[in-house]
């Protein structure tokens, strides 16, 4: 082709025809010009398909990895309910009403609790090889980079609820009744054993110191509070989940 176009304007030249010889390789360039217009705009229909099915992928592994983070939190997020509950119970009850057996149902449900442990490793990964930049939706980009944020705020508070009860909770209940009968009064699908702690018989007096203790009190209500402000962030993360999820549906096809 090009052998071509080069015996034409030969041709023109040699006739003398140098005003068409012009017009000609104007035409020429202008013909090669819109080529490389028309390869560039294959090459770049091309690259935006390849993008767009590379987004696709990672929707689809995003839409899987804040799914099973939402089913976790959900259950978490139960188990901290009756944990709640239970506190707030303990609380409000006329503490002359409650019987042995009830306390330590009790004192077994308010030092169960759940920590959410989410699957991060994928949206780390996007993020950290700049996959996020495909996705077009500027609003799923903000949510997804605040992520850690989220966590974070979550954290903060775990952190909190579990030097409280560690270094004050369990102490002071070590004081005046076994922990250890509290197992026999428990029941976690999740978590099973095959084998139960025998209760240990300790006199009536000793529930009695505990139930009425202003010590014991503050400290299950500085627990109740720490669990409340857990509470809330899971409640605001379960939000914040079902928005994303709910971003990453629109933009799938």
């Amino acid at each position: 082709m090009i052998k071509f176009f080069r015996k034409i304007r030969q041709n023109l030249l040699s006739e003398g025809k140098t005003g068409k010889y012009f017009k000609y390789a104007i035409g020429e360039i202008i013909l090669v010009v819109i080529g490389i217009l028309i390869a560039l705009s294959i090459n770049n229909l091309k690259n935006y398909q390849d993008d767009r099915n590379e987004e696709q992928i990672l929707l689809q592994n995003l839409k899987q990895e804040f799914t099973k983070n939402l089913n976790e939190l959900n259950a978490d997020h139960k188990i901290n309910l009756r944990m709640l509950e239970a506190t707030y119970q303990f609380l409000e009850t006329d503490k002359h009403l409650i019987s042995t057996k009830r306390i330590d149902s009790l004192m077994g449900q308010l030092c169960t609790f759940a920590t959410f442990d989410p699957s991060i490793g994928y949206i780390n990964q996007a993020i950290s090889s700049g996959k996020l930049d495909l996705i077009q939706s500027d609003s799923l980009k903000i949510h997804l980079s605040q992520w850690s944020g989220e966590l974070n705020d979550l954290k903060e508070d775990v952190i909190i609820r579990r030097e409280h009860w560690l270094n004050h909770l369990l102490p002071i209940i070590r004081k005046h009744i076994p922990i250890r009968n509290s197992d026999a009064t428990q029941f976690r699908p999740d978590y099973l054993r095959q084998k139960q702690i025998t209760p240990l018989s300790v006199s009536e007096e000793n529930y009695k110191k505990l139930i009425t203790s202003l010590e014991v009190d503050g400290t299950i209500f500085d627990h109740y509070m720490n669990q409340y402000y857990v509470f809330i962030n899971e409640e605001n993360i379960e939000s914040y989940i079902k928005r994303v999820l709910d971003l990453i549906e629109r933009e799938l096809d």
